[in-house]
């Protein structure tokens, strides 16, 4: 069972999550609701008792005037679909002054409007949390102490009464300890709700289709923006493979920079901190080698026990705070995460709790995705395996056709020698294109994986290898040296140039083409173009008219749709073609 929340962690700064006007018009609605309520309440106190204050007339009326007042939020709130912060706070500093001005009719916590600063300190614990409520305080006892100065030292007032130390010191009391219970609960719930929303926050991020490495990018700059942490390193450990990665994301002035690579015998030792049996958190202070404070599996501390950092490490990368957890998201798959300089979240105890909380929660949906991964790459294999045999079964059929053929040739006498070299022309033109065939067949079935940062190398040693395999004379051009689009997205725009060249290899008889990857407006433009015979049709058509006449390339229009992006086919019979791809800038924030 975890600690209840340290009154250090209330004070603290609260987890980093998105502000929401939505969530705030919520609580302006209840808040309104209420103060409508306490505003008729109040009526009917002076109703039943005019005696308890002096004069009955202006306290009636000032009452009045906040019934119009409450009523007035009522109605501007309820249909509304969100408010600034600003408006709130300025109701709420409306709801400070107003049991300064009405007070000074009813004395004592017994009179009928001390209820209005038990109201202003549940506004400010709804609308913020601890801190906010412990400013308020301090404003309504400087409120009661100026009312108290001002019954006292102006005259035209001191026909109120005089006023009381004693209801002085009693109030101050009673709204001291209402302010501290208040905030307390207020802030211990909204530190739950944000730990709670920012795990599935950060839960709904981990997608299939990101892949194992963008799964991961994205989860750790999210942890890294949540805690505002300096930088965070996690170290895969895959036992059956003998494989230990290391994945790191840093804030640095440009964004956050995230790179991986595979660890080494050494850099192993290095970087996997010592831990104890019983120990699955640690944290570090001031560049120590020897951990502070160790948790357990269950968040709890553990006595007589330490965590160790290798010296070299310390050396490399300094600290004032470091905190570890250790993760086993199953059997063969070990993790470890090191975040250091978190900023928000409470003490160092509070943040490495939730922390691990936060890693063993994440860590199963991040591990299916590398199970899925894993089974898809077996897939793969076992279908390229099986589709190799069966292309090596066709070709060594086609080639014993064409041995029989060169038999036929060599045995035949009465052929000539014009029609002897013919027939070889031939049969070496079918070799060649049976062999390009196989190969562009084989390349297809190799999955595409590259860092998606470095698309336009990609892209670029793609054509260099094409004009180096076909002779076709291919040119790839980018107008842009750094392309900041989704890891999906960039595979989809590989696959549809190597489909394109390919396409352009089998049937157009191109001997040359272009590879073009422009920035637009909203997006980027992918054009690939060639000098062949073009398709069937001639003129301009979009992917609408592509599909509704069952025209053009299949694949190409396959993985457009998947962009969500727009495809044109520019023809002309005889005189080559030209595929423009329109790519949407989705989610450019995705890449660091």
């Amino acid at each position: 069972m975890r600690p209840v929340p340290s009154v250090l962690d209330l004070v603290s700064r609260r987890l980093a999550l998105p502000k929401s006007r939505s969530g705030l018009i919520e609580t302006e609605r209840v808040l309104a609701f209420v103060r409508l309520v306490l505003a008729l309440s109040s009526l009917l106190v002076l109703r039943l008792k005019p005696d308890e204050v002096f004069p009955f007339h202006w306290a009636l009326g000032l009452t009045l005037v906040y019934s119009a007042h409450a009523l007035a939020l009522l109605v501007l709130f309820w249909p509304r679909q969100q408010v600034s912060s600003r408006t709130a706070f300025l109701v709420h500093a409306v709801d400070v002054l107003w049991p300064a001005i009405i007070s000074l009719f009813a004395a004592g916590t017994g009179g009928p409007f001390f209820l209005f600063y038990i109201f202003a300190l549940l506004s400010a614990a709804l609308r913020w949390g601890m801190r906010e409520t412990a400013l308020t305080t301090v404003a309504l006892v400087a409120e009661r102490a100026i009312d108290a100065v001002a019954l006292a030292r102006v005259p035209w007032l001191q026909f109120l009464g005089e006023p009381s130390a004693s209801a002085f010191v009693l109030q101050t009391a009673y709204l001291l300890i209402f302010a501290f219970l208040i905030g307390y609960i207020a802030e211990a719930e909204k530190r739950g709700a944000a730990e709670a929303f920012s795990i599935s926050r950060l839960s709904a991020k981990v997608r299939v289709e990101a892949g194992m490495k963008g799964t991961i990018q994205i989860v750790m700059q999210e942890m890294l923006k949540l805690f505002g942490g300096r930088e965070l390193l996690v170290i895969t450990r895959e036992s059956q493979a003998q494989l230990v990665m290391l994945w790191r994301a840093e804030l640095r002035d440009e964004g956050t920079v995230f790179t991986w690579r595979q660890l080494d015998e050494t850099e192993q030792q290095e970087y996997l901190c010592v831990m104890g049996e019983d120990s699955a958190g640690a944290a570090w202070r001031d560049r120590s080698t020897s951990s502070f404070m160790t948790l357990d599996k269950n968040g709890s501390r553990t006595s007589g026990q330490q965590c160790y950092l290798a010296a070299r490490f310390v050396a490399e990368h300094p600290f004032r705070v470091l905190l570890a957890c250790a993760i086993s998201a199953a059997p063969d798959v070990s993790a470890r995460l090191l975040l250091f300089e978190p900023r928000l979240g409470g003490r160092p105890e509070t943040q490495l709790r939730f922390l691990q909380d936060l890693a063993n929660l994440v860590a199963p949906s991040v591990y299916n995705v590398y199970l899925l991964r894993r089974l898809r790459s077996r897939a793969a294999a076992v279908e390229r395996a099986r589709v190799s045999r069966e292309l090596h079964d066709g070709v060594v059929q086609s080639l014993h056709a064409i041995a029989f053929r060169l038999y036929a040739l060599r045995t035949r006498a009465s052929s000539s020698a014009d029609e002897r070299e013919q027939e070889l022309i031939e049969v070496q033109q079918l070799v060649q294109n049976e062999a390009a065939n196989v190969r562009d067949l084989i390349h297809q079935l190799e999955p595409i994986e590259f860092d998606p940062r470095h698309l336009v190398e990609f892209l670029s040693g793609m054509v260099t290898r094409y004009r180096q395999d076909t002779g076709i004379g291919a040119q790839f051009v980018c107008d842009s040296p750094e392309v900041s689009l989704p890891p999906t997205t960039c595979r989809e725009i590989a696959g549809i140039v190597r489909e394109a060249l390919a396409n352009v290899r089998r049937h157009s008889g191109a001997q040359h083409t272009l590879v073009r990857l422009t920035r637009q407006h909203g997006g980027w433009m992918l054009i690939v173009e060639d000098d062949g015979r073009g398709f069937e049709f001639s003129g301009r058509f979009t992917q609408a008219q592509l599909e509704e006449n069952r025209r053009g390339p299949l694949v190409i229009q396959q993985r457009v749709r998947a962009l969500d992006g727009e495809l044109t086919i520019v023809s002309k019979a005889g005189h080559g073609a030209r595929l423009e791809i329109k790519i949407p800038d989705f989610a450019r924030a995705s890449i660091a």
